[in-house]
Order: C-alpha cells, then sequence, then structure tokens
C-alpha cells in the first residue's frame, strides 16, 4: 500500500476487503479464504481493523454463498474483535455497536460458533435483542435522520437476522426509498446503496418499483467504490435469491 497514516491505511484495507467480499459473493465458484486474505494485507492490524468496519459483511459469502468457514476464518473474527473492541457501555452503550455486535452473534451461531463471551464484542444483552427499539428512540421520527442511521445499520440487513431494526425497516419502507432517493441526488452513493439494501431485504414480499432502476444506476457509479459495491452485490442477491 502507498498510503502512509493510519487512517488512510485502514480504509484502504477496508477497501482491498469489501472488493474481496464483493468478488467471492459474485463468483460463488472463487476461492475465498479470509484468513489468508487478511494476512496478505499485512501485520500492521490492518486488516484485522478492516474485518472489524465491515462487521457481518465479512461472513456475506458464507451466509449468501452456501460456503463453510474454516477454524482459521473464524479465529480472524474473534482476534480482529479482540484487537479493536466496541466502545466501554458505561456511561451509556453505543446502540449501533451493540447491534452490529449482535447480528455478528446471530451470524456465527449459524455455523456453530459460539461468540456469547467473545472478547471485544459489546456484551451480549440478557434478552436476545438487537438494540433497535433504542436506536429508533434515540434518533427520533424524522426520515432523513432515520434513514441516514439506518445506512449505519445495514449489516443487519441479512437473512434471519430478525429483530427490532428489521420490523422498522419493514414498516418505513417509504421513508428507506425516500433517504435512497434523498442519498443519490446528493451523490453519497455508499449510503443510497445501503438503503437500497434494506429494500432488497423484503422485496420480495413488499416490492418497491424504484429499487431495480436505482440498483442499476447506483452499479454505473459505483466503479471505483468497493464499499458502495459490496452493499450494491449483497442487495442484488438479497433481492433475486437464488432458488
Amino acid at each position: 500500500m502507498l498510503t502512509s497514516s493510519p487512517s488512510a491505511r485502514f480504509e484502504e484495507a477496508t477497501r482491498v476487503l469489501a472488493a474481496d467480499v464483493a468478488g467471492a459473493l459474485a463468483a460463488p465458484e472463487r476461492a475465498f479464504t479470509l484468513q489468508r486474505r487478511v494476512a496478505e494485507l499485512g501485520e500492521n492490524g490492518t486488516g484485522l481493523g478492516a474485518v472489524r468496519v465491515l462487521g457481518t459483511d465479512i461472513l456475506a459469502p458464507y451466509v449468501l454463498g452456501g460456503r463453510l468457514p474454516e477454524d482459521d476464518d473464524v479465529a480472524v473474527i474473534r482476534e480482529a474483535a479482540r484487537a479493536y473492541p466496541a466502545p466501554p457501555v458505561s456511561p451509556t452503550p453505543d446502540l449501533v455497536w451493540a447491534a452490529r455486535d449482535w447480528a455478528l452473534r446471530r451470524v456465527l451461531a449459524r455455523f456453530a460458533v459460539d461468540a456469547t463471551s467473545w472478547e471485544g464484542l459489546s456484551p451480549a444483552p440478557a434478552v436476545d435483542s438487537d438494540s433497535g427499539e433504542g436506536i429508533a428512540a434515540s434518533i427520533g421520527t424524522p426520515w432523513p435522520e432515520w434513514s441516514v442511521a439506518y445506512a449505519r445499520l445495514s449489516s443487519l440487513a441479512l437473512p434471519g437476522l430478525v429483530g427490532a431494526t428489521r420490523t422498522d425497516a419493514g414498516r418505513r419502507r417509504a421513508d428507506l426509498s425516500r433517504g435512497m432517493v434523498r442519498s443519490m441526488l446528493r451523490r453519497d452513493h455508499l449510503t443510497a446503496a445501503r438503503l437500497a439494501r434494506w429494500l432488497a431485504l423484503d422485496h420480495s414480499t413488499a416490492p418497491e418499483p424504484l429499487l431495480t432502476p436505482a440498483l442499476e444506476h447506483m452499479a454505473m457509479l459505483a466503479t471505483g467504490e468497493p464499499r458502495t459495491l459490496l452493499e450494491l452485490t449483497i442487495a442484488h442477491l438479497l433481492k433475486e435469491p437464488k432458488r
């Protein structure tokens, strides 16, 4: 990597890993080993940081592509949580971190991995919950603020992650659509793609007429934006799941 500042290195590592995940989703026959890809990003911790940034999306090739993670892949995710822990829960918990780590635990559990006591993850709640109620209460009801907050939670938009966040998204699909269009007009492609992903999640039962043209339009603009491409790739797979 040619970048030198820590923040630039982390951003570049995240872009590289996002492109790898998107490629694995687009070509299921293509080999994808998380441990190897993180190791190739170097020994300065940026690869682990990228794993933490992508959150549950790092497991998308396994969730959506019919793959099984190896023990080494799971070990990398655990190491990333330990190296880059969630913020302290005192005086108040970070609800976004709590929701993202709830999702990570739930997805890992599908592969018989119990991450309940993993160091670095936001503490597991006494009652299985994604913090959706608290998130909704903390951001209020105006759709612009709500849609931006939901874009930050796009890694929860995966099959099987049923909770308050998804329930609220189902109730406010019109606001998701408004937020997507607003972000496209502002040329904020990443936010728009994340909101499109939420729309795609329940598209089969609640079709959104704007979704298909929006995805096609954003695909033309996502060149050179690996994180946006990853969101769009996941959105396409959610919209038209393989039978």
